[in-house]
């Protein structure tokens, strides 16, 4: 499975192009490695010898970025005095807000404010789930560790993924879009229900991966669910998975916290 995570702009004066993109979107470059992280994707502007000052065919490839207000960012990017090459306008039957505007590079972007006409009608993967004090916050798993030394090692040899951040009792890992945190615990998860689950493009392949790396799945034989060779047929799906089903399998993790890994059958 792979995902887009990151864009490389070429210019050659980065250090500006850079600048107009923090303050157009309220961002600031990653100290350690220069990323500009607009939502779950991080651009990186870097300086290149090989291209010219501005790109002979700016529609050729377009950023596009998603705004909840596109008319509140429009004014933001005049104050910038932008060059706009298709100005802010509601589109039918799209039901969005579209615009289209140069960098001082002349590369193209576009803002998009997608409305709830876009959206009737269609599955939205990033619907909040209420106008709470925790609608718009972020969320992320966390699973108990006894012995967080050898959790560590236990995802590193068995599933290839090592923290990219640690603090006092914790370790913070990344996968695709998603993250989940290992912490400290003398609670004992009890193993009854899934606790963390990876969406894959190809389960049996995974399956066939983890247990080569030693993974033990589990076998499931209750109404309704049961595992041949690892791995489960699912009835049902959420409608932004694509799928009507799921094909699923499940292990426990070094600490006894069980761990499912699903592909959406369509």
């Amino acid at each position: 499975m792979a995902v887009i995570g990151s864009i490389l702009l070429a210019s050659t004066d980065p250090d500006a192009l850079r600048g107009w993109y923090e303050r157009a979107f309220g961002v600031v470059a990653d100290p350690g490695d220069g990323f500009l992280w607009i939502g779950e994707v991080g651009l990186m502007i870097v300086r290149r010898d090989d291209i010219a000052a501005a790109p002979a065919e700016p529609a050729r490839v377009m950023l596009n970025f998603h705004v909840d207000d596109g008319r509140a960012v429009a004014r933001h990017l005049d104050e910038l005095g932008v060059s706009w090459i298709a100005e802010l306008e509601y589109r039918e039957p799209v039901g969005a807000w579209f615009a289209t505007l140069a960098d001082p590079d002349g590369n193209y972007l576009q803002i998009i404010e997608l409305t709830p006409a876009y959206w009737a009608g269609r599955p939205d993967p990033n619907r909040r789930s209420g106008a709470g004090p925790l609608g718009t916050g972020s969320v992320a798993t966390r699973l108990p560790a006894q012995d967080l030394d050898r959790a560590r090692k236990w995802y590193a040899d068995k599933l290839g993924l090592e923290p990219v951040e640690e603090r006092p009792g914790g370790l913070l890992y990344r996968s695709g879009s998603g993250s989940f945190a290992l912490f400290t615990s003398q609670g004992r998860p009890s193993g009854e229900h899934t606790q963390m689950g990876w969406t894959v493009a190809d389960v049996e392949a995974t399956v066939a991966e983890l247990r080569r790396r030693g993974v033990e799945f589990e076998t499931v034989d209750v109404p309704g669910l049961r595992t041949v060779d690892g791995i489960a047929e699912v009835e049902g799906n959420y409608p932004s998975a694509g799928g009507k089903g799921e094909r699923a399998a499940w292990f426990r993790d070094s600490e006894g916290n069980l761990i499912g890994v699903g592909e959406p059958v369509r």
